[in-house]
Parts: C-alpha cells; structure tokens; sequence
C-alpha cells in the first residue's frame, strides 16, 4: 500500500546537485584574515538605525519582524523573496511551500539577540549569529542584523537554505545539512538583479582549514546534534569549515565528476540505508580516497562557482509592506520564540507583560495557555484559551489547544468538537488530525480514529506519526498487510535510528506473520539487526523473536512494568501465531491484568485475546 511518492524529492536531489540551467566560473579569494574581514563587513553593509522600533515587515512569502531599521528590514525581505525566487527557478522541483509558516525575527545588534540565543549545557551559546527553530504552528529563522562583521545575508541565506534541504530531504546528515546550507549562503544577485551567484568559497572556512588539521571523514560523517563538533566554539569552526569544503568540493571540484555520485549518496541516505555503507556504493571509493582529493582542494588559488542567468529581473520590492508593531506583539513574538525554545520561565515574563499591555490581544493569551499546558496547570490553561476563543473566535490556534485541555481532563466529546473547531479554521495543518485522530482512539472510536489518521496522510505524507498510528490500528484488527506497509512508511521517513524505529520492525514483523509470510518477517528481523541500535529497548523482543533469548531471558531482562507490558505482549502475540493458544493466553492475560493501559501493546493484548477466545468458541 504506497501512500505516498518520492519522486518529487529524488527531482530535487538531482536539481540540488546537477544544475543545468547553470554555468561555471572561476573566481579568486584573498585568504588574508584582514581582507577577508573587510570583505564580510563591506559585501552587503546593513546600516543600522538609532532608534530600536519594532516594526512588522510583510512580502509575499515571508513576515519579517525585528529592531532593525525599516530600510535594513525592506533589504532583508528583497533579498529573501530573490533568493527563494531563484531557487524556484534553477530548482524548479524543490518543494519550497509548507503549511507551517515562518516568521524571520531580525534583531539590531548580536548584543539585542545574545538573550534569545540557543543554549548549550545551560549557558547561552554566544558563537551561534542565527538560528532556524521549528515548531509545531511555526517556524522562526532569527539573528542579528549587525553580527559582529560577518555579512547578514550569509546567515539569512543558511538559515533558510535549512527550511528547504529538510522540506525536500529526508534524512539529511548534519554535514550535509550544514554544508549545504554554507554553500547557498553566499548567494549574490547582480546585473540589474537578473543573475545569481552561488557557491562562492567562504574565505573564513578556507583560512580556517589552512591552518587546521581537518577531520577524518568518518568523525565528520557521525556528528549529531549532541556532538561537541556542532555546539562548543572550540571544535565547531572545523566542522562547519569542513562540511562546506565536502560539499563544495562534491558539487564543484575534479571538473564535477563527483556531482552524480553526490546525488547517489543523498538518494541512499533518503533510503535510510548505513552511511558507510552509502558512502562506498555511491563514490565507488573508501574515506581515506576523499580525504586524500578533499586536502588538496582547500588549498587551490580559485575555486568553480554556480552562474544562473534569468530571462527577467527578479523584482520583488513592490509587495512589500511595512507596519510599526505594538508593545503587545512585540512582547508576545519574544515570548513565544522562547516558549517554542522550551524556556518557559522566560517566555511568561513576555507573555504577561504582552497581556497586561494589550487584554485584547488574543495571541499572547493562546501562547501562554501553551505554557500551562506545559506545566501541568490544566484549569489555568483552560481558562486562558477559553478567553483568547471569546476574543478571537477564528484563530485555530486558540481551538486547537482548548481542546488539548478538554482531553487532557478526559472530556472527550467536547475535545473532538474543538478539534474539529480548529480543522475549519485550518484544514491544513496535520497536527490537528493527528491529536483528533489519537482522541477518537482514547474514547474508544476507532473507526473514526482510522478515518482521521487518513485524512491526515493527505495533508501531511511526510508525518510519521500518521503511519505509526494507523498501522497499530490495522495490527489489533489483523490486518497486516496494511500494518507491515505503514511500518515501512515509517521507517522510510524517520529512518532506522528514530526512537520508535525498532516498535516499527515489531510491527513490520507481526504484520507480515499475520498475513503467512513468515520468511519475509525473518528477514525483517535480520535487517533490523544491522540497522537499528541493538542496545536499548526493546531490542531484545526482536532478539527473543529471532531465537536468540528464551521467553524468560526475555522477562528477566523487561526490569520494569513498562517493559515488562511489552515483552509478555509481543510474546503472547509470537505464541497465538505459533498456534499456541494456551502459552499465549497466560502472556496476553497478564498484560490485560498487569500491564500498562496507556500502552498500544495493552491494546494489542486485548484484542488478541479476544481473537483467540472468539476463534475456540464457548467453553
């Protein structure tokens, strides 16, 4: 059962990497740590202005809030309308329009945004210049006009370039990721705004690597998230450095002999397949070859850029408008930039002030429902969302939530019908059916739960959650043909190292039990074994299916109740499969006695048992 395609996003990885439309030159970079200094501050100068009013600046694609001047602001939204213009056109398959909308926070100065910055180990983060921060109802790329001399549109440019890799790639790494994002930095529009520039070298990361060791290209291919190569200052100028020269010279160095292979590699990260495994199938060579081609390349006098010449100007600045904002909305957007930062204690100081400075401002109030949420303080939430509903009746938001508090307090009826208040207002957003789609299920409507979840799948296919909770539905009714394919789904897009990654294997596994392909669930087991990490829960059910450990290993190493509701689950569903109807009721009968309610295996449970008491007719 295929729900959905990749084609468009195998149509940007070729795009992303094979322009045609585009022609190559060469251009010279002084490496002097002065000169390179003077050619970030003077490239595309920001003038700032003396007085810190907080404007609203709105084009066609894009709102823009901030202290910045209004000149610097219309600058930032022509620049960004050019730049997503020209990737519309070079890239013309990339998926640039998303439901979620972004909102670009420009503070004046780095000292102005130094306070919202991310932070790492509890202390703020001070090399971080901009960031990009996704939320469930909203995206924010923030940074500071004035960045300590690095050009502004650099960041703007990469911090934008991250919206549109993750919208079209799956499972971007986090060189890949970043890379990118530092080769499309250096945009540039000229000739009367009817050609781009792209791919331009980062005459920091070049200095920077001629005069560091570079990484192995296993360390850099690994770095996550958590890695002191990504957060501490100390280590992340090499990565950075090191990501765009990868890039860079993937997509531009050896006459572009590596370009296909790029676009080979990207495929088979989409696929989620092992990135060494990728790497070596891909460029047909080991680490150690790159490494060996990558060293020489940093030090060239010139380096290939990207040329794209457009049969029009790209002229954006007529629609864009300017608004000065109220103390209210500035206050709330701070607030709710650091409330989807997860700072609450913060973001109520700016979601109260916004409220005690404008009561009938309804956003502030739906923010700091949020937070309430958060803190566990149902009835105050409640309360505050039923207001912002009284002053803004149409804001989805206010719906949404309201009605996340009515389920939290098990008022399932009400909370559906607030769901459903929210999906009129915004019939788009893919959230909302997710959390109606989960209350149908808690108040025991399962075939509206399955209807919903549906729906969902159309207006979002990239959500996993979708997949995962239709294919627990289709497990408990025995269907599995269609848990096996969403178990698949899943993994397709959240990859093989996602938290929920081996429940999924379980599902593809006792999917394709029930529908009597037993060698094919073997070999789901078998390639679970190499994919995902075979040292945490509940990697040893999928051992006990593969033979590996005894029932009662299996229990013994189940050290909690959680735990525990999942081992005798799975085994007692293992057990009904095996035909062996007494074994599997003593397991099933536990979960049902014992176990944890709130768990899908619960579920599982109960509707097993009840198949097998159904299918031995009365006592």
């Amino acid at each position: 059962m295929t729900r959905h395609s990749s084609r468009n996003r195998q149509e940007y990885i070729c795009a992303l990497v094979l322009p045609r439309i585009v022609k190559k030159m060469t251009r010279k970079r002084n490496l002097s740590p002065t000169i390179a200094f003077i050619t970030l501050v003077f490239l595309c100068p920001l003038p700032s202005s003396a007085k810190s009013t907080w404007r609203k600046v709105q084009s066609k694609n894009f709102t823009l809030i901030g202290s910045a001047s209004e000149r610097d602001m219309r600058q930032i939204a022509k620049k960004l309308e050019q730049f997503r213009e020209a990737l519309s056109i070079i890239f013309p398959n990339t998926k640039i329009e998303m439901p979620i909308p972004t909102t670009v926070i420009v503070f004046k100065t780095d000292f102005d945004l130094s306070p919202f910055k991310p932070r790492y180990q509890g202390l703020i983060n001070e090399a971080v210049r901009g960031y990009f921060l996704t939320g469930p109802h909203m995206n924010y790329i923030v940074f500071g006009a004035e960045g300590m001399g690095q050009n502004p549109y650099e960041i703007i440019f990469h911090e934008y370039e991250h919206f549109v890799t993750r919208n079209n790639l799956l499972h971007p790494p986090l060189w890949l990721d970043e890379g990118l994002a530092e080769f499309y930095s250096t945009f540039e529009i000229s000739d009367k705004d009817q050609k781009a520039t792209l791919g331009a070298p980062v005459s920091r990361h070049v200095f920077y690597l001629r005069n560091h060791p570079i990484l192995s290209l296993k360390t850099l291919l690994n770095v996550d998230r958590r890695s002191p190569y990504y957060n501490e200052g100390s280590k992340a100028g090499i990565f950075y450095a090191e990501s765009w020269a990868l890039v860079h010279y993937l997509m531009m160095g050896n006459q572009g002999k590596r370009r296909s292979q790029l676009a080979q590699f990207i495929s088979l990260l989409d696929a989620d397949a092992p990135i060494e495994e990728s790497f070596r199938r891909a460029f047909q060579a080991e680490y150690k070859t790159i490494e060996e081609e990558l060293s020489p390349y940093v030090f060239r006098s010139t380096y290939p850029v990207l040329i794209a010449t457009f049969a029009e100007r790209l002229n954006t600045e007529k629609e864009i408008e300017s608004t000065e904002l109220s103390e209210a909305e500035v206050q709330y957007y701070l607030g709710d930039l650091l409330l989807n930062s997860n700072r609450l204690k913060d973001a109520e100081a700016y979601l109260q002030k916004s409220i005690g400075t404008d009561v009938r401002f309804a956003p502030s109030r739906i923010s700091l429902g949020v937070l309430r949420l958060r803190q566990d303080r149902t009835d105050e939430a409640m309360t505050i969302l039923r207001s912002a509903i009284e002053i803004d009746p149409r804001n989805y938001l206010a719906h949404f939530y309201y009605a996340e508090a009515l389920a939290r307090e098990k008022q399932y009826d009400e909370a559906i019908k607030s769901y459903k208040d929210a999906i009129l207002q915004k019939p788009n957003a893919a959230l909302i059916f997710l959390r109606l789609g989960s209350v149908y299920l808690q108040a025991g409507k399962e075939k509206e739960a399955l209807v919903t979840f549906g729906q969902g799948v159309h207006v979002d296919p990239r959500n996993a959650y979708f997949f995962r909770n239709l294919g627990y539905i289709y497990l408990r009714r025995a269907q599995g043909e269609f848990a096996a394919n969403d178990a698949i789904s899943y993994l397709r897009i959240k990859g093989w190292r996602d938290e929920q990654s081996e429940y999924m294997v379980l599902m593809k596994y006792f999917g394709l039990r029930q529908t009597n392909r037993p060698d094919d669930a073997s070999k789901a087991l078998d390639e679970a074994a190499t994919r995902v990490d075979t040292s945490v829960w509940p990697y040893p059910v999928i051992r006990y299916l593969r033979h590996e450990l005894t029932l009662e290993r299996l229990l013994e190493l189940a050290t909690d109740n959680d735990k525990l509701t999942e081992a005798h689950a799975y085994a007692g569903l293992e057990l009904s499969l095996n035909h062996e109807r007494e074994s599997a009721l003593e397991q099933l009968r536990w979960v049902k006695d014992k176990g944890n309610k709130n768990f899908v295996e619960y579920l599982l449970a109960l509707a097993e048992i009840a198949r097998i008491e159904s299918a031995a007719g009365p006592d």
